[in-house]
């Protein structure tokens, strides 16, 4: 999940990478786009992330937005319904992926 969340351009040189091929080779720097694994504040990058994305699509995707607010724990999301009908709701609904979608472009650290 983090490396599908971007990070906003003005903070991309706040996680560089420096790669040397061998003792005489120059330092090559790579700007990450996305959030990283390993970091320490990756986990909550990304649960922030989604519990934004579900405030901001709530009109639209009431379902999804109350199964990424109140069943994340960590990366993972589980979820249920009362009956059938709402389950496949959100079924079809989850199997949409507008909502997490938007956050590439729409949530910015």
């Amino acid at each position: 999940m983090y490396r599908q969340i971007l990070v906003e351009a003005s903070q991309r040189d706040l996680q560089c990478i420096l790669w040397k091929v061998g003792p005489e080779e120059e330092i090559v720097t790579y700007r990450l786009k996305t959030v990283i694994y390993g970091m320490s504040n990756s986990p909550l990058l990304a649960i922030r992330t989604l519990q934004q994305l579900a405030q901001d699509e709530k009109t639209r995707f009431l379902l999804v937005s109350e199964a990424l607010l109140n069943g994340t724990f960590m990366d993972d999301i589980v979820s249920g319904a009362p009956d059938i009908e709402t389950t496949r709701r959100l079924q079809s609904t989850t199997r949409c992926p507008v909502i997490l979608r938007n956050g590439t472009s729409q949530v910015v650290f």
